[in-house]
């Protein structure tokens, strides 16, 4: 197995894709410890990945970032791998109403949490001397926005960024860094769409149907193993084509 034995962080993994990645690590020999804010859905995924451990921490502060990493220590003895999966939505009014408070909780999920957890795992990796790997979950609307989140497309942009700046910081140590960009992923909250909505999204992408939490994982465990171990600042995207295209179909005109 790829990753046996291997202690791996996956933030915002009590539920949809970050539980996926978690579960695929797993599947392969790994440790994993299970992040999120709500132990009542921490405990539920734990309970579903073998060998693994809750890890009970708000990643929007410098405080929860903390605890995280206290918890790894503990019940992990260090990290080999960590995935930056946790995210902000940013749900809410176009970029003219935008208040501070939603933009710097965006922010402090998706680019300080990002930063910090990164900057906390990178510093054991070094002390342990493990040539580790990082995963940034970024998104496809890093480069084709999407209207009415704004601040969220802002944040992940700056995930793109800060992946290549700690891939060049980080590559004297062996630690490698990169980016999986999602499109449309299925989640529970696609049992909430209306089904106009739920077939125009399948209708935008190329190949007929959104990521599952397996096809993320997918490329997540790729940059992580030692089949990308002369990988490091690049960027895959996991979209079915949606960001390739002009147009969607049947709007071309």
């Amino acid at each position: 197995m790829r990753f046996d034995g291997a202690r791996v962080v996956v933030t915002g993994s009590s539920r949809n894709t970050g539980l996926g990645i978690a579960r695929r690590f797993a599947a392969e020999g790994a440790r994993v410890a299970i992040n999120g804010t709500d132990p009542a859905h921490v405990d539920a995924a734990v309970a579903s990945v073998p060998g693994a451990v809750p890890a009970v921490a708000d990643l929007g502060t410098a405080c929860g970032v903390r605890t995280l990493f206290d918890i790894v220590d503990r019940e992990l003895g260090g990290v080999d791998v960590l995935v930056n999966n946790a995210a902000h939505l940013g749900l809410g009014p176009t970029f003219v109403d935008v208040d501070d408070e939603l933009l710097e909780a965006v922010m402090a999920v998706n680019v300080l949490g990002y930063y910090r957890c990164a900057q906390a795992a990178a510093r054991r990796m070094i002390d342990q001397s493990t040539r580790g790997a990082i995963v940034n979950v970024s998104s496809n609307t890093a480069e084709r926005p999407v209207r009415g989140r704004t601040a969220y497309c802002a944040s992940k942009g700056a995930i793109d960024a800060l992946t290549r700046a700690m891939a060049l910081d980080l590559a004297p140590h062996g630690i490698r860094v990169n980016t999986v960009a999602p499109g449309y992923i299925l989640t529970e909250r696609w049992a909430t769409l209306d089904p106009e909505v739920a077939a125009r999204r399948r209708a935008n992408a190329p190949l007929g149907e959104p990521a599952s939490a397996d096809d993320v994982a997918a490329a997540v465990l790729y940059f992580a193993s030692l089949d990308a171990a002369n990988v490091t600042g690049a960027r895959l995207v996991v979209d079915g084509g949606v960001s390739v295209q002009l147009v969607p179909l049947g709007a071309e005109g």
